[in-house]
């Protein structure tokens, strides 16, 4: 999509609803603006992204994980001990 766009006196310009929509930009919304080899790029700010990574790492610091501490069974489908130490470089 491309579409051509005013700027006003104060430098102001409005990016089209098409394209607001698209990028989830609405009313208070932020952009971070980039001037990059002749071109200026608008990048949208995912607030609830941000939100919502937060949360993760919040969740993620409450787990308390713990090693494996019992033994493996010494026959898998696919692969056993010995190939798995050689591969290893154990045995």
């Amino acid at each position: 999509m491309e579409y051509e766009v005013s700027i006003d006196k104060q430098g102001r310009m409005v990016i089209p609803a098409p394209l607001r929509r698209l990028l989830g930009l609405g009313e208070g919304g932020r952009v971070v603006v980039r001037y990059r080899d002749g071109i200026l790029e608008l990048r949208p700010i995912d607030r609830d992204l941000e939100k919502r990574v937060k949360r993760w790492i919040k969740t993620v610091m409450k787990v308390n994980p713990q090693p494996f501490s019992e033994e493996i069974e010494e026959s898998w489908k696919w692969i056993d001990r010995e190939y798995a130490e050689r591969k290893l470089g154990i045995h």
